[in-house]
């Protein structure tokens, strides 16, 4: 006893001082973080950003260029060029397409004036011998491959808390203005793909974040009215932003996986017991399914209809085999018999078995005589017993001379006094 009491004294102590905040024993809580990114993976999503572009160095018959990725305002403008006849692309689309691509040459900004270089520019690579334009086509094929992967990359960027701070210095301004790139004349080239999508991003961020604010402020206001039930509402608001990281995080992973290690993610499969659906995402795959469909080819649609048919086809020839079973088996037993439950039908009862059923049953009407002979029976009852030839006079005579065994018959309980309810005291 002496044991058990400093112990529940010391256990009460240390309650008391961790309640109060002056505990001895440092609690230490693991807190989660999301799992760091190497910035080198951005390095391609930053300049793509808050520049416009990517950029590679050259040197053609010792004059210095700088090539530039091309945004797809850019390659449509290559596409009404007409370089493209007859189902080909021609050799002036690619020096048009090298001229597009063309950022500085010999240290001047040809972005300022660009509709009066771009023609001049086209002549010169179209005057360069064959193998160097396409050693040249190479090197800005690769840079635009990299603007691409940017691209992707930027989704996984936007849940970095770096893009968030970069967001709050340049929200409200255009990035494609002087004042965010620094590099005069990027203003004509238009929002490229990534800087679209980032603050697309970024403003369902603010508005999910100010969404958020305004639900606290509601449940601040309503914890004064509803007490220990806006707790439900807590935990399952912290479950709810637990579920939204931890898909947060998966995207991000993907992403990066994909792009960064180049692991295929199925990101265009759905699966659902019994099938794969495969969604179009591109107009070359939603042309692909209607030329199937026209030639009369089954697809995931027509495969899990069929799957579903057969599925209730097997269940009913399950059934039916079964009954049959069944059947078969009653016949083997009962032969030609009609059989209801577990008795035959075309047996009735016989006397003996019906003078034993109206014995028991006179045997229950006397045992509720004997339990009511001292409460005054009603029209209902007297009738009762006179349907199965039981008298008042008679009763004590024939239970007190008979040897029947009464075993068989029905208990009922004790019958109450009868009483007048919600009678007012006198």
């Amino acid at each position: 006893m002496p044991e058990a009491t400093q112990t529940y004294e010391s256990e009460q102590t240390k309650l008391q001082a961790e309640y109060s905040g002056n505990s001895a024993e440092d609690i230490h809580i693991t807190i989660p973080k999301e799992p760091e990114v190497n910035p080198e993976v951005w390095k391609d999503v930053e300049p793509l950003l808050y520049r416009g572009f990517l950029t590679v160095s050259a040197e053609i018959n010792s004059v210095s260029f700088v090539f530039k990725s091309l945004n797809h305002h850019e390659f449509e403008l290559l596409r009404f060029s007409g370089g493209f006849r007859e189902g080909r692309v021609t050799e002036q689309f690619w020096w048009t397409f090298l001229a597009y691509g063309v950022f500085m040459v010999d240290g001047v900004n040809i972005l300022v004036e660009r509709d009066k270089w771009i023609p001049k520019l086209a002549d010169t690579f179209g005057s360069l011998p064959k193998d160097a334009r396409s050693k040249i086509v190479r090197y800005v094929g690769e840079v635009n491959r990299r603007a691409s992967n940017a691209v992707a990359l930027t989704e996984a960027y936007a849940m970095e808390s770096l893009s968030r701070y970069r967001w709050m210095q340049i929200k409200g301004l255009d990035l494609t203005s002087t004042a965010v790139t620094g590099i005069e004349g990027t203003q004509r080239l238009g929002l490229n793909w990534s800087q679209q999508l980032w603050r697309a991003l970024n403003h369902a961020e603010d508005r999910n974040e100010q969404h958020e604010r305004e639900w606290e402020n509601a449940k601040f206001v309503g914890s004064c009215f509803a007490g220990k039930g806006i707790a439900k509402v807590y935990n399952q608001d912290n479950e709810r932003r637990r579920k939204d990281k931890e898909e947060r995080l998966s995207r991000k992973d993907k992403i990066l996986r994909e792009i960064i290690l180049g692991e295929k993610q199925e990101a265009n499969v759905l699966k659902i017991p019994g099938a794969v659906i495969t969604v179009p995402r591109t107009v070359e795959e939603l042309a692909s399914q209607l030329e199937k469909d026209l030639r009369g080819e089954k697809d995931w649609h027509d495969r899990v209809i069929e799957d579903h048919e057969t599925k209730i086809r097997n269940q009913y020839n399950d059934r039916r085999v079964q009954v049959e079973q069944v059947a078969r088996e009653n016949a083997v037993q009962f032969g030609d018999r009609n059989v209801v439950g577990n008795s035959d039908a075309r047996e009735g009862l016989t006397p003996r078995e019906v003078a034993d059923r109206v014995e028991r049953r006179k045997q229950q009407a006397q045992q509720v005589h004997r339990h009511m002979d001292s409460v005054d029976q009603d029209e209902k009852a007297q009738n009762f017993l006179g349907k199965w030839g039981v008298t008042g006079p008679e009763v004590s005579t024939e239970v007190s001379t008979t040897d029947r065994d009464i075993s068989g018959a029905v208990q009922l309980p004790a019958p109450r006094t009868p009483t007048t309810p919600f009678r007012r005291k006198t």
